[in-house]
């Protein structure tokens, strides 16, 4: 019930959700996208050498994770309010 509360609350306030916030989700999924078709043997980017391929999806990878889980990432409407509470208190 709770996790179904938490889906009709992101889809209401999907238009409140920072575009920075859907970059980092975009990104986070291509990467995990990626990384799985490389651990099938499937080529995503093309390149003459192997080992740059391979560092690419790596760092591409490590990056994206490390962004959208560091990043506050505020879908809920509790969590949009705190953001704007916080961003208030911030100026003063």
């Amino acid at each position: 019930m709770i996790f179904i509360n938490r889906i009709k609350d992101i889809a209401q306030n999907i238009s409140n959700v920072p575009l920075a916030t859907w970059v980092r989700l975009a990104f986070l999924v291509l990467s995990l996208i990626n990384l799985a078709l490389r651990s099938l043997g499937i080529e995503t980017m093309r390149f003459s050498d192997e080992d740059v391929s391979g560092a690419v999806s790596i760092v591409f990878a490590a990056v994206s994770a490390a962004a959208a889980y560091w990043k506050n990432n505020s879908f809920t409407s509790a969590a949009l309010e705190a953001d704007r509470v916080l961003a208030e208190r911030r100026a003063g």
